[in-house]
């Protein structure tokens, strides 16, 4: 009973109750603020929403998309839970054949450039520069798919695309990028372009009775009086030559790298030429080439007996299942040489090189002597390239120049533009492709438009302004990000007011963050996580991640050795 009264004087019972508020309080807090984080900066809540009903039935009005790539597929596919009509228009006459929504079956055509002869994929979408190239899509990509499309594994499969736990092989500047391992990895989808994008064109088609396509070019926009400062029709130059008026109530420009829609807007509005810097642009100088071969006798069999290292250490790759072999990803301001290597398709091998101020390989020679100049590049690559030998004759080329990068800060024009105006995908922003994130970028701007028309009325004068602001925030550090990587090599030409300097101290942040990823699996899977546009950055500001850093800044962990 002393004790118990000894107790009582030293321990305040007004003060345990005001702890025992204070606790779950602070969770409390910290779990909106970082909801809130996870709203601004990602579209993780808004895809949970696609595809549901839209509450109180479909717009009794028409959504019209200009553009008919990925962008404009996601875009329609959207929309048609909202609009009672959605009208996809595009230019291109391929696209409406069934070629077009059918697995790709392309031939070869020779090609003589500078002296280099080579076979390339004579594929038939000539207003997409990347239509044959491969790649792993983000997560997010197949989460929509799933939410949007029953019965989309199987259908995807059939068509020879991979999905399966994420596998990556990847190592920044010589550092291992561990992924997720094990049942809780994630899934996603991996293919080449030539065959996602028609996969996905014919889905909408064939689910989608409320979207119709049309073939033309856009080439004006009406803001008719009493409009309340909104586009109701665009003007569309058909194939023979004759112009319609399509009556609209929201417009989306997914015409990609022609910026269709800041052009018409800057003829109906002059002062946008007074917003500054709303188009920002520099040059990376970068160059890829994609390399694919078909699977040699025994191929996989040969692999396997190489005993290729998974980078986390838990034992080796999956060759059945694994999409990436191997992986080197250089800072450009010490390497400028990217190499991967790795199956695209059950049946093909695929490799991709290039980089900085670099003239990228185009036959199976080329890629050996390239891979010789690189650091880091380990033995069972070349094997690899050995393997390759029987059918180096069979290879296929597509070499890519990325010249300009833009971003149109639309946000920042939101009090001039029209309230029904939206722009996705490479209409906002374009960035280095040696980063792989223009599918999911579009992607963002879709499900960005799914969670503003679930909120606000098509009437609404801030429908147009809350979308630009909302995709502005989960954008900029795709742009930043690429923007200031880029800038670690000398040949890349700076934004106007920028120089190569600007970005210093992200390029820094990632220097010695990446010693502290391939050591630290929270790290690792923040990180991971990150790069899949799953979390907020802000994320990368946790307890053990930043003592490490500091720990790493103190007592600098040893340099790779090439």
């Amino acid at each position: 009973m002393l004790e118990l009264q000894t107790l009582r004087t030293f321990v305040d019972p007004r003060l345990v109750a005001g702890l025992a508020l204070l606790v779950p309080s602070l969770f409390f807090i910290r779990k909106t603020v970082r909801r809130h984080l996870l709203r601004k900066f990602t579209i993780v809540p808004d895809l949970d929403g696609v595809g549901a009903p839209r509450p109180g039935g479909k717009i009794a009005g028409t959504a019209i998309i200009c553009g008919g790539s990925l962008g404009g597929i996601f875009t329609a596919r959207i929309c048609a839970d909202h609009f009672e009509r959605v009208i996809v228009i595009e230019p291109e006459a391929w696209t409406f054949t069934e070629e077009a929504r059918s697995v790709s079956n392309f031939g070869t055509r020779e090609v003589q450039n500078d002296g280099a002869v080579y076979n390339t994929i004579a594929h038939k979408r000539t207003r997409v520069s990347q239509y044959t190239g491969n790649h792993i899509y983000h997560i997010p990509v197949l989460r929509f798919a799933r939410k949007t499309f029953p019965g989309f594994d199987a259908i995807a499969r059939r068509w020879g695309l991979f999905i399966e736990r994420i596998s990556t092989n990847i190592y920044l500047s010589g550092y291992p990028v561990p992924a997720p391992f094990g049942p809780d990895a994630p899934e996603v989808l991996a293919g080449p372009r030539r065959d996602v994008e028609p996969l996905f064109r014919k889905l909408v088609r064939e689910t989608c009775p409320n979207v119709e396509f049309v073939q033309g070019l856009v080439d004006g926009f009406d803001v008719t009086e009493g409009s309340d400062n909104a586009i109701s029709s665009v003007s569309v130059r058909l194939p023979d030559g004759l112009s319609k008026s399509l009556s609209g109530d929201l417009i989306a420009d997914c015409a990609g790298p022609s910026a269709l829609g800041l052009k018409l807007l800057s003829r109906l509005y002059p002062a946008l030429a007074n917003i500054p810097e709303l188009r920002e642009e520099y040059n990376p100088n970068t160059a890829f080439s994609t390399l694919e071969f078909p699977l040699p006798p025994n191929f996989l069999d040969n692999v396997r007996a190489l005993k290729i290292p998974r980078n986390d250490g838990r034992g080796l790759i999956d060759v059945d299942r694994g999409t990436d072999y191997w992986m080197y990803v250089p800072d450009p301001a010490v390497e400028n040489r990217l190499i991967g290597i790795g199956r695209v398709k059950p049946n093909t091998v695929g490799i991709i090189m290039g980089g900085w101020n670099t003239e990228p390989p185009v036959s199976l020679a080329e890629a050996r002597r390239f891979a010789e100049q690189a650091p880091f590049v380990p033995d069972f690559v070349f094997k690899i390239l050995d393997l390759l030998e029987p059918v180096a004759d069979k290879c296929t080329a597509t070499p890519i120049r990325s010249s300009t990068c833009w971003k149109i800060r639309f946000e920042n024009a939101g009090h001039i533009l029209p309230r029904n105006f939206v722009a996705i995908g490479d209409a906002t922003m374009r960035v280095n492709s040696r980063f792989g994130q223009g599918v999911t970028k579009a992607l963002m701007g879709a499900v960005t438009l799914d969670g503003v028309l679930r909120g606000q009325s098509i009437g609404s004068e801030n429908l147009g302004r809350t979308y630009f602001a909302r995709l502005a925030s989960r954008t900029a550090n795709i742009w930043n990000n690429t923007k200031y990587a880029d800038y670690g090599h000398p040949s890349v030409t700076p934004a106007a007011g920028e120089t190569l300097q600007s970005g210093w101290f992200s390029r820094g942040l990632t220097q010695k963050l990446l010693p502290v990823v391939s050591r630290n699996e929270t790290a690792a899977r923040t990180l991971f996580d990150s790069l899949h546009f799953l979390v907020p950055p802000t994320d990368m500001l946790q307890v053990s991640i930043l003592a490490s850093l500091v720990r790493d800044v103190l007592w600098p962990s040893p340099s790779p050795s090439p």
